[in-house]
């Protein structure tokens, strides 16, 4: 999490970039954890409001996904705003495809022998009425956290920041500080009017 002042002096920087610098470097920032390599993905919600980050994207997004090393998996689109998912394919590809995730998976339509892609594919037609319980795999959240949000329907949770977390608050707070971390390289880059990408 920024600090107050961090925080404000990063949304001035960032209000300060147009175009294809402002939108890279809104991904930068809210993908920090992925581009860190400590997140296996990032959803990112693009909107056709304010600044029309939804256009940004389209225009640039094959130059921004070369410039940051992300592959990306366009989810869901509609009524003016489009939700992207960013990935490093080795670690999602462990993340979904390791046994305990796979016993998750399967109950929710996806096969053992499905290859990365096919998964996506399943997820993005999940998507289609509501999000998905599992893609908190997909993001990298533990499967007994994934497990204990359908459990308990959301409700009467140990801690919430990233996500909802029903096991495990050390580990989980482990992981919220290192995410919190690459944010905050990211903001303090961006602050300093350095490359952004030149940081990851």
């Amino acid at each position: 999490m920024l600090d107050k002042g961090l925080k404000v002096k990063f949304f001035e920087a960032l209000n300060r970039l147009e175009g294809k610098e402002y939108i890279l470097s809104v991904i930068a920032f809210r993908a920090a954890p992925t581009l860190k390599d400590k997140k296996p993905s990032s959803l990112i919600s693009f909107n056709n409001r304010g600044k029309d980050t939804l256009n940004l994207w389209k225009q640039y997004k094959k130059e921004i996904s070369l410039k940051l090393n992300l592959q990306y998996f366009e989810l869901k689109e509609g009524d003016g705003s489009l939700l992207v998912l960013f990935y490093r394919t080795k670690m999602l590809n462990w993340y979904v495809s390791n046994r305990r995730s796979l016993q998750v998976l399967a109950n929710m339509g996806y096969e053992e022998a499905m290859s990365l892609e096919q998964k996506l594919q399943v997820l993005k037609t999940r998507f289609t009425e509501l999000c998905p319980h599992e893609v908190g795999i997909f993001l990298g959240i533990p499967v007994e956290d994934v497990e204990g949000f359908i459990k308990h329907k959301g409700k009467a949770c140990l801690m919430c920041r990233y996500w909802k977390v029903y096991s495990n608050p050390r580990r989980a707070q482990y992981m919220f500080n290192v995410y919190d971390t690459a944010r905050n390289n990211v903001a303090i880059a961006l602050v300093k009017q350095d490359k952004v990408c030149e940081q990851m």
